[in-house]
């Protein structure tokens, strides 16, 4: 399961085989076993849908022996996020057909019960995937798309699981999201204020009805305060929430994890495609999160963006405190380094990378970090790893050493490398405690004696099956690199610790 760890939700991009693999491993788990590892790959791992896939291969495998318990609370146990109900319905659906066994819908019954509320409503009741894809982003066009069904709506979960509401204002909320998904709303019960505002400043800031792909004026109405009032001047023609509905969420928004998951689904794409877009958009762009100033700088780069914007996206992107409290990792601001043309945010980037480094776990004892030339994102990820060893040697494959500088962001560590001639071999001490190698294809397996650990970033072909860990094994093989990738040797290293330790 390590080896998939880059994919994050990407199930659908396993090869065949290993999915099939992993789905009957599941479903002849151990059940001493299955429930404890299907929580820690749901919490600790970025791994959401493969955790929903196992858990219903789990429930699935013990309701064909006949055995019972366990299906209902191993469930409920993987349903951590509001869409968590409608995708692992859908994932039934497709792969157990339509009947749902009661343990299923009992589990995530108590699951919606648990995680149903109004923001969960204006944030994920809107049949998208939510996703997060890592490296296989870049190859959707060669997957076809997400190769996953879409999550049930609220209403369609409801009907299916009969869940108990917790309170009246739940039940209210049970019946709108019925009622929404039919298209049947008369009123908002007054026990959902969330939802009664959203459909009133809906109103308000859609204003008359506009021809389709055209922009609407901003509604007359009640001054709204910094980037709020931009959105109600934004009007999709590309089947996203019209601006009304995103003004209220982002208005109602109780929380800033709340606020950010809106605002990152907010269009921009397509607003930046159209007439005006950029300068309605434009007061609005410092203001979204960290991760989708990183996504789009490129775009918004080229759009055009002002000095003052540009002044705002530097300093948030610099800000340490921002940066950390994001968990985002040195591979993101890495990708956005090489995508942008213009060399006025190497300051901000370098800077936001480097505040980044914290986000990465530390590694005890001294690691030798190989690393194969030619891709930026390995020479990148092999840096960062090295800097947060307590003692680590990078070297060119077949070439020289590499000299680590302390503190040093991991693009300015990028600069010196391609600067640096490490054409000629060199001497490297022995006595490390690990190897990590980072390499476009395991042409020739390392003969060393140490736990090895190797990536390859060669384009993903799903035909393939790819090598992984043995139990207790001391070496492994991984595709794709993300900043989920970072994370990968102390869970393996803690793991067969404790397997070593008969823990």
């Amino acid at each position: 399961m390590l080896a998939r760890a880059a994919y994050q939700d990407a199930f659908f991009a396993w090869p065949r085989r290993d999915r099939e693999r992993y789905v009957r491993l599941l479903r002849e788990a151990d059940p001493a076993w299955a429930p404890g590892f299907l929580r820690w790959l749901r919490q600790e791992t970025p791994m959401r849908y493969p955790a929903l896939v196992g858990a219903a291969a789990f429930a699935a495998g013990r309701l064909e022996r006949g055995e019972h318990g366990m299906s209902r609370q191993v469930i409920t146990s993987v349903l951590d996020r509001a869409d968590d109900p409608g995708h692992l319905l859908a994932y039934w659906a497709v792969a157990h057909g339509p009947s749902l066994p009661k343990p299923v819908k009992r589990g995530v019954a108590d699951a919606v019960t648990r995680l149903y509320d109004e923001p969960a409503l204006l944030a994920y009741d809107d049949g998208g995937h939510h996703f997060e894809l890592g490296f296989v982003r870049a190859d959707l066009p060669r997957h076809g798309g997400i190769g996953t069904p879409r999550p049930l709506r609220f209403g369609e979960v409801i009907k299916l699981v009969h869940p108990r509401a917790r309170d009246r204002g739940q039940g209210d909320l049970f019946r709108y999201a019925l009622a929404r998904r039919h298209g049947k709303v008369r009123t908002v019960p007054e026990t959902l204020p969330l939802v009664r505002s959203w459909a009133a400043d809906a109103g308000r800031a859609a204003g008359p009805a506009t021809p389709r792909g055209a922009v609407a004026k901003p509604a007359h109405h009640e001054p709204l305060a910094g980037s709020l009032r931009v959105v109600a001047g934004l009007r999709s023609g590309s089947g996203h929430p019209p601006a009304g509905q995103q003004l209220a969420r982002l208005r109602r928004a109780r929380t800033r994890e709340h606020r950010e998951t809106l605002l990152a689904a907010l269009p921009l794409v397509d607003l930046l495609a159209r007439p005006d877009g950029l300068a309605r958009l434009e007061p609005l762009i410092p203001h979204l999160p960290l991760s989708a100033l990183l996504a789009h700088l490129r775009r918004f780069d080229a759009a055009g963006i002002g000095f003052e914007t540009a002044m705002a996206i530097a300093a948030r992107l610099a800000d340490p405190a921002e940066v950390r409290a994001s968990g985002l990792g040195p591979l993101r601001f890495a990708a956005a380094w090489g995508a942008v043309d213009s060399r006025r945010w190497e300051p901000a980037l370098a800077a936001g990378a480097r505040h980044s480094l914290g986000a990465v776990p530390r590694l005890p004892g001294r690691t030798l970090v190989v690393i194969e030339p030619r891709s930026d994102t390995r020479i990148v990820f092999g840096l960062a790893l090295a800097q947060r060893c307590e003692d680590a040697d990078v070297v060119l494959l077949g070439g020289g050493r590499f000299p680590l500088r302390p503190d040093e962001s991991p693009l300015h560590a990028l600069i010196r490398w391609h600067s640096t001639d490490l054409r000629t071999a060199t001497p490297v001490a022995a006595r490390h405690d690990r190897v990590v190698c980072v390499t476009e294809q395991v042409l020739d397996e390392p003969d060393v004696d140490v736990p090895l650990y190797v990536w390859e970033t060669r384009r993903h072909l799903r035909h393939e099956h790819e090598p992984e860990f043995a139990p207790g094994s001391r070496r492994g093989y991984f595709r794709g690199l993300g900043d989920t990738s970072f994370r990968i040797i102390p869970w393996w290293e803690e793991l067969v610790g404790d397997d070593q330790n008969g823990g």
